[in-house]
């Protein structure tokens, strides 16, 4: 068994790429648009400067070519329907990149949990033949074989046969308070769909998404095409990034619990950035999983400062009223100047922030880049009051730093 289970690095590695993908799709799309648009024109030009218009009806226009000309515009024709096609095609093509991530992510995590727990493949009555063991030279070769084996056995089936492979093979709840789990099952369901039948609806599709519970806003039926816009593939990327940081919290905490406070870290980590960067949606859900399923914590510190960017997740995407009730669920009185200061600023007393900003200091539980970054301090960092404390604490003023590398970013508002 290995000395300490860290499932950091197959989760971190499968955040990065699909965020990688979700941040190039909109250049992407634009990039595919431009190039039908210019196709479109290339072909209107040559049809206005070659044909003589026969018929003109709502916008379109039939021209009559010479027959020299006949077959340029028919490959320019055909040209610009490939560039309609690839523009089409764009959103389906990234659904299934981001499936195959997590794919390849699912595998990692996999092979990890073997590796920590081996017995696994004994219960399975795992083996290799002589003559294999002796081509692959060692006992350790011949490990990492049998769970290449299983990794691709379980990679094999169907994604919600994977979740019952978790649960069966571990003895471990994963779907309980799941509420997107109809929604992944969907969208993996949607994946197959244009990979093997160009979106094509069957019977199974909808036989799946029934028996998983799945709430379509119009129903479809069989022999429908499904689509893929813009919002949709949102959403897949927002659930798949929520399916996977749950997953590795629930193994993590169950397989080794003295590797709580790793765990926690990442958790804080991932959510951490996630407010950075305003993306409220995932980090409500994660922060919620994290406040109200989480059980166990490594120390109440942790637990508090989730609580703490629960509250700001949903200030900041509009929710006051709900962001008040979450902080007034918790007696605060006994935590130090670190938490005072966050609440006062949660609850608009940037005053009352002052004053216990002056009284933590330069060398105190809030350290300065604390303050210029978390997202706690957003509003408080426009205030007249911050600059006031921060000049004093510090000895300059906050604006010089703020100055340097700022950017104006967008936020999903929600």
């Amino acid at each position: 068994m290995s000395e300490e289970l860290d499932l950091r690095e197959p989760l971190d590695g499968f955040l990065h790429n699909i965020q990688a993908l979700n941040e190039a799709t909109p250049h992407w799309m634009l990039v595919a648009a431009r190039n039908w648009k210019k196709s479109l024109e290339v072909h209107n030009e040559f049809l206005e400067e070659n044909g003589e218009v026969v018929e003109e009806n709502d916008g379109l226009v039939k021209y009559k070519l010479h027959f020299r000309h006949i077959r340029k515009s028919q490959r320019l024709s055909r040209k610009s329907d490939r560039s309609q096609v690839a523009f089409d095609l764009l959103p389906r093509t990234i659904l299934v990149s981001f499936v195959s991530e997590y794919d390849a992510f699912l595998g990692k995590l996999i092979a990890e949990l073997i590796r920590f727990k081996p017995e696994v493949l004994n219960a399975k009555e795992k083996n290799i033949s002589f003559s294999d063991l002796v081509d692959l030279g060692s006992v350790e070769a011949a490990r990492e074989e049998l769970i290449s084996r299983e990794v691709e056995s379980v990679l094999r089936k169907s994604h919600s046969d994977q979740f019952d492979w978790f649960e069966k093979t571990f003895n471990i709840p994963l779907r309980k308070g799941l509420d997107s789990w109809g929604s992944f099952i969907e969208l993996t369901e949607r994946r197959n769909l244009f990979v093997h039948c160009d979106g094509v609806v069957s019977d199974q599709y909808l036989t799946i998404c029934d028996r998983h519970g799945v709430k379509f806003k119009e129903r479809p039926e069989v022999g429908d095409v499904l689509e893929c816009d813009a919002d949709y593939l949102r959403r897949a990327y927002e659930i798949l990034y929520e399916i996977s940081v749950k997953l590795v919290q629930v193994l993590w905490r169950k397989f080794q619990p003295e590797s709580l406070e790793k765990a926690e870290q990442s958790l804080m980590e991932v959510t951490y950035e996630l407010l950075v960067e305003e993306k409220y949606r995932i980090a409500k859900r994660l922060l919620d999983f994290a406040c109200e399923v989480l059980k166990k914590w490594h120390s109440d510190g942790d637990r508090r400062i989730h609580v703490i960017n629960r509250a700001l997740a949903y200030k900041f995407s509009g929710g006051e009223d709900k962001a008040t009730k979450i902080l007034d669920s918790e007696d605060w009185s006994a935590c130090g100047d670190n938490f005072q200061v966050c609440l006062r600023v949660l609850k608009d007393d940037f005053e009352g922030a002052r004053e216990v900003m002056l009284r933590i200091g330069s060398d105190g539980a809030v350290q300065e880049e604390y303050y210029m970054e978390w997202p706690v301090f957003k509003n408080f960092r426009e205030s007249e009051q911050f600059d006031q404390a921060f000049n004093e604490v510090f000895g300059y003023s906050p604006q010089a730093t703020r100055e340097i590398g700022s950017s104006d970013g967008e936020s999903d508002g929600q």
